[in-house]
């Protein structure tokens, strides 16, 4: 099954609404605090307990690139030992940013560098929900910011921003893919009724059932999976949440 991502689609969409705005950096302003709790820093320095003035090295990407969400996720590299991960400066990390490092520091990486790639999505997250929970939703499902990386820095470090990885996960972007009775992020769709948050004037889309048979098709923002479909496929809508999502 082939997922036809459309990058300027996905830019379209960055740019309709403020929060679309906050999307595309979050370099300024002190820390938020998500609903439940969860808090979100901008650098790793502030938010562990190392001594004032203490050396740290960034080596993190923007967040949304796969080197910042998962910079600590080398699959077959040698991890840092759990007992061994500390701010560069000395001090100690939260017990919230030890979970988030536990298994994703390769040996010879700064953990606080990996640590801010998590930080970062968090906040890019906050930010964008405290204006439009949907579009930080959108970001996820069309890769801006990947759903493996803001499910591990939402479950760790942001617990509060959780339905809008939620929302995502029971989401998907424009391409074909297949129904089935499980949504699988990039790869199938559940049954149910799903609406566009920011579609655009080209948006179209076809249900399919079996042999390839139309069910459905239309230029709305809404549509409903029926039983009996098997495909999906969906052009110039960006992003289709669940109803009752994010």
């Amino acid at each position: 099954m082939t997922v036809t991502r459309r990058p300027a689609a996905v830019a379209a969409v960055l740019v309709t609404a403020a929060a679309a705005l906050l999307l595309s950096g979050c370099g300024s302003g002190g820390g938020d605090t998500a609903a439940g709790g969860g808090k979100a820093g901008h650098s790793p320095t502030a938010a562990v307990s190392a001594p004032v003035g203490a050396p740290t090295t960034s080596t993190a990407s923007p967040a949304g690139t796969a080197a910042t969400e998962a910079a600590g996720s080398a699959a077959d590299a040698p991890k840092v030992p759990d007992a061994k991960l500390t701010p560069p400066g000395g001090g100690s990390f939260t017990k919230q940013q030890k979970t988030y490092l536990s298994g994703r520091v390769p040996q010879g990486t700064d953990p606080a560098a990996v640590l801010e790639g998590g930080q970062e999505i968090c906040d890019r997250l906050t930010r964008t929900a405290k204006v439009d929970k949907d579009a930080a939703a959108t970001a996820i499902v069309t890769g801006d910011i990947s759903m493996a990386g803001a499910a591990a820095a939402v479950s760790a470090l942001c617990p509060g921003q959780q339905p809008v990885v939620d929302a995502a996960r029971h989401g998907f972007g424009d391409g074909t893919f297949t129904v089935a009775a499980k949504a699988v992020p990039g790869t199938s769709v559940a049954r149910g009724s799903y609406r566009v948050p920011h579609p655009s004037s080209t948006c179209s889309w076809r249900v399919t059932g079996a042999n390839g048979a139309t069910l459905a098709s239309g230029r709305t923002a809404r549509l409903t999976v029926p039983a009996a479909a098997r495909g999906i496929t969906s052009s110039g809508c960006y992003a289709w949440l669940a109803d009752g999502g994010a």
